[in-house]
């Protein structure tokens, strides 16, 4: 098995994009910022609070490279005949959803919002899964 550290860093990048446009006010953004309280912030509070943020961006980069690296290296060792898609599908449902869920459910979410946070988590999730699976299984 070649591991192919480009593709890996492409689709971590695919996602790193993803997740900029999924919680920009473009896609969920503004409902994401209700869930998290944060619609009564001027906009300086907002740009502030953004750039104490920039480490934290570093750091989840790292954190999707890694997935990404663990997904590749999950579906190259399978059988050739099985599908990737199906496959990431089946991580989605038994890894990411529960600990989504569970991290919202015992995170300081108001519950009014569960169901929000929990579709837009999980939804970006998938997204993120089926476009690294596609660009891995390049």
């Amino acid at each position: 098995m070649q591991i192919q550290y480009t593709l890996i860093l492409v689709a971590a990048l695919a996602q790193f994009i993803l997740g900029a446009v999924w919680y920009s006010p473009l896609m969920f953004g503004n409902w994401w910022m209700k869930i998290m309280e944060v619609t009564h912030l001027s906009q300086e509070a907002l740009k502030k609070m953004q750039q104490q943020m920039l480490p934290f961006y570093g750091l989840q980069f790292v954190l999707t490279v890694m997935f990404t690296f663990v997904l590749m290296m999950f579906l190259s060792s399978l059988p050739e005949y099985w599908n990737n898609y199906g496959i990431a599908g089946f991580i989605w449902l038994g890894f990411i959803v529960p600990t989504q869920v569970a991290g919202v459910i015992w995170g300081s979410t108001k519950k009014n919002f569960w169901g929000l946070q929990i579709f837009i988590m999980t939804s970006y999730q998938f997204v993120g899964l089926m476009i690294a699976t596609y660009i891995l299984s390049m």
